[in-house]
């Protein structure tokens, strides 16, 4: 049976339920595009596409509604694709297979995708059911995911709207009027090497089984980052006995705390016993300080027959060891404007041998441009002393916080009347799209909403069916009154 049978209202779990069937990576939206487009003309609604791919389709106002203010409905068609190691799945070409775990919708060993799918679905909802409405604007972005791509190269001619609705937050109750800007720093370090010794015995060292999580929204949480914890066991193998790395794969996309980290290295062959004991003892110590919120975190230790030459020299095993241990990873600051937010922050995102260089790729987040440059400088300090070189990419601007916006004031009295209860106003450590789009289009009233999410970026993202729905009957209910 489906995990969407029987589920209510069925625009919206209809519309979810093609896009998990449509693969959207970043940067190959061309499939969910082109199904959105064909929606567009089977409404007979006009829509434009700009140079990247953005596309906005435009809705007529409901009879009556046509002298009401423009709104823009906004998410981002793009997906996290992560998926644990031991699942077989081609996020090109496979459709999500979803199930219905109780009020939760998830996926088999992968991400879910309803960071963003559910925004997209509640987009074409709309359309579908009997909402009243004045004109409207479906923005649908591409390529948020690796950066904000898709909104940093928006045109900004594709929109007229001045009041802008975005659907990529991931808590019920919660309006966000605010975000950090942030920027991604590449660093590669040169590698000297050589083949391994005949006297040396190798192994794989793996650090597994952590949660991963969003590198903004989930810094604080402290969540285990498994290749600083890798570089934490190398280190103290280190002491122990020269290293000669062979290779090194940990994480993968800027925005997810990594997972999963695998090195091989060989010692000389009398120091194997020493290494099987150094090993043990750093997984229990793990254990015993992230092993409450990191319950599956396994060190690893196993041998290998025959490890691929060449391999570090112990000299640049030290230097590459020192690198990934100074490079920072964290909260490196709360705000005091905001008690209880993070302000800075930097995500040692991944680590990959390619040749005979180490390939490094961290994110930093701040809601003070400053900060966030000088938690890029700390990492390129640290990358440089190894004797690489670093690049910054991706930058995107802060979204500064209005909270006397009439859109926000509007929101506080429909959730009120609507739950009993006040929304929260939030301000988020990450990176939306609001901020971009605001820079781009002067004076836009803009706030993110969104349902219940999480573990959003990993394979443990799964989705509130009900803060879903209440979420989605919100959208239609500020609709009807904007």
């Amino acid at each position: 049976m489906s995990a969407f049978e029987g589920l209510e209202p069925r625009s919206l779990w209809a519309a979810f339920e093609t896009i998990t069937r449509i693969p959207r990576p970043s940067q190959q939206e061309e499939k969910v595009r082109a199904w959105l487009i064909k929606e567009a003309e089977k409404r007979n609604f006009s829509y434009r596409t700009d140079s990247v791919g953005n596309l906005v389709m435009q809705v007529p106002a409901s009879p009556g509604k046509e002298s009401r203010p423009t709104v823009v409905l906004q998410g981002h068609m793009d997906m996290v694709c992560e998926k644990n190691r031991s699942v077989e799945f081609d996020f090109q070409n496979d459709a999500i297979r979803v199930v219905r775990d109780g009020d939760w919708l998830k996926a088999d060993g992968t991400t879910l995708g309803a960071d963003n799918g559910i925004a997209v679905a509640m987009m074409l909802a709309v359309l579908d059911d009997n909402v009243e409405h004045g004109p409207l604007e479906l923005l649908f972005t591409m390529d948020e995911e690796s950066g904000l791509i898709g909104a940093l190269e928006l045109d900004p001619t594709l929109i007229s709207g001045k009041i802008l609705v975005n659907i990529d937050s991931e808590d019920e109750g919660v309006v966000c009027i605010g975000c950090a800007g942030g920027k991604n720093t590449e660093g590669e370090v040169a590698l000297s090497t050589e083949p391994v010794p005949d006297t040396c015995v190798s192994y794989e060292l793996e650090v597994l089984g952590l949660n991963g999580g969003h590198s903004g929204t989930e810094i604080h949480v402290g969540l285990g980052n498994a290749i600083s914890l890798c570089a934490r066991v190398l280190d103290r193998l280190a002491r122990v006995t020269p290293l000669r790395i062979s290779s090194l794969n940990g994480g993968d996309k800027h925005n997810a705390i990594p997972r999963e980290c695998a090195v091989v290295f060989s010692v000389a062959q009398e120091s194997g016993e020493r290494v099987k004991s150094v090993v043990a003892e750093m997984e229990q110590e793990i254990q015993s300080e992230i092993g409450d919120i990191e319950p599956r975190l396994r060190v690893s230790l196993s041998a290998v027959q025959a490890p691929p030459d060449p391999a570090t020299v112990p000299t640049a095993s030290e230097a590459l060891i020192r690198t990934l241990r100074l490079i920072p990873h964290g909260v490196l600051g709360m705000s005091r404007v905001a008690p209880g937010v993070v302000e800075t922050s930097s995500n040692l995102a991944a680590a990959k041998f390619e040749g005979n260089s180490l390939k490094l790729l961290s994110s930093q987040r701040s809601s003070v441009a400053t900060l966030c440059n000088e938690a890029a400088e700390r990492v390129r300090a640290a990358v440089e002393a190894a004797g690489g070189s670093v690049r910054y990419a991706s930058e995107y601007p802060a979204w500064r916080p209005n909270p006397d916006s009439a859109l926000l004031a509007r929101c506080r009295e429909l959730y009120k009347e609507m739950n009993g209860a006040e929304i929260e106003v939030a301000v988020i450590h990450a990176g939306l799209e609001c901020g971009v789009i605001g820079s781009k289009v002067s004076g836009m009233e803009m706030i993110s909403i969104g349902p219940d999410i999480r573990g959003p970026h990993s394979p443990d993202e799964r989705l509130s069916i009900g803060s879903a729905v209440r979420v989605y009957e919100f959208l239609k209910s500020l609709l009807g009154q904007l």
